[in-house]
């Protein structure tokens, strides 16, 4: 029963989403035709082009022909290249998630970390630091802070490459660039949680059984303050998914992100559609996965539910 209230709510999202993105392009200033045959093209083939195309059937029609299509899980092609779009996601795709799982990564191996050893030291001056650090880190955009961390271990070092994807090196500086905005999130998340449950009569419990400090936070503590955590990982890793654009532009990454904006460019409509909805599907199946975590880390949800 809980699958089917999600499934269903989130079918309306799909849909939703899929309308507004149709709407939207369509009406965005730009014309894909000009863009192919260029200024100079003659009218008679403007016009024909525009009818191989379908662009020149009522925009209710050219709906209901992409939605169709996508029922049948035919993508499209590409207007410009006219390459099944549904194999150029086969590789962008890909690039995009091992992309957002290594700065999922990142981010939670420094953000929880510091976020405890925080809240374990609140109002000391390492606690001053930890929260100055991740205050930084969560107002430097990626489109500053990607720049900044090429120009250090790229340029200057010569550690790293610029971008590209030649190398397998090549994922660590984007990965950085998003995983340490997400540190920041997660940092202070962590820390708030934590705080709010050190005090806790269970917490006093378990200090007066005997067990370790080391017992008492990782097995009673962190796990009672997980359920925020888990929310800020799960939307987080959804933002990852959908916010990458200017990470991959920076870095010249050919994932979904790059893919979307060299899309939009173009006027290339059934490519930008194809991107919106993948972006749509990934972020509505992340939040599936966090409400379903959710269940199973706290035992008051499945009942409540």
């Amino acid at each position: 029963m809980f699958l089917i209230k999600k499934l269903s709510s989130f079918a309306t999202v799909i849909f939703g989403v899929l309308l507004l993105t149709f709407l939207l392009i369509h009406l965005v200033p730009g014309d894909p035709v000009e863009v192919m045959l260029g200024e100079s093209a003659s009218s008679a083939d403007r016009n024909q082009l525009r009818a191989d195309l379908g662009l020149d059937q009522p925009l209710i029609q050219q709906f209901g022909a992409y939605l169709a299509k996508l029922s049948q899980g035919d993508l499209g092609k590409s207007i410009h290249t006219k390459t099944p779009i549904i194999e150029m996601m086969k590789t962008r795709y890909p690039a995009t998630v091992k992309l957002a799982l290594l700065s999922l990564i990142i981010g939670i191996a420094l953000g929880v970390p510091m976020g405890v050893y925080a809240a374990l030291k609140v109002n000391h001056w390492q606690d001053i630091v930890v929260t100055l650090v991740s205050v930084r880190l969560s107002a430097m955009p990626a489109f500053w802070l990607g720049p900044m961390l090429m120009l250090i271990f790229a340029v200057w070092l010569g550690w790293l490459p610029v971008s590209g994807m030649e190398s397998g090196a090549s994922i660590i500086l984007p990965a950085l660039t998003l995983g340490f905005g997400l540190s920041a999130i997660l940092t202070r998340m962590t820390r708030t949680s934590l705080l709010e449950v050190l005090n806790d009569d269970y917490i006093r419990t378990a200090r007066a059984k005997g067990l370790t400090e080391q017992a008492v936070i990782l097995r009673h503590a962190l796990r009672a303050a997980l359920l925020p955590i888990i929310t800020i990982v799960g939307l987080q890793m959804g933002s990852l998914l959908a916010g990458t654009v200017i990470t991959e532009t920076i870095f010249s990454w050919d994932g979904i992100g790059r893919l979307l904006v060299e899309s939009i460019e173009k006027r290339d409509y059934p490519v930008t559609q194809a991107c919106v909805l993948i972006v749509a599907l990934s972020y509505v199946l992340v939040n599936l996965v966090t409400d379903v975590l959710y269940r199973f880390a706290d035992p008051r949800v499945r009942v409540s539910a």
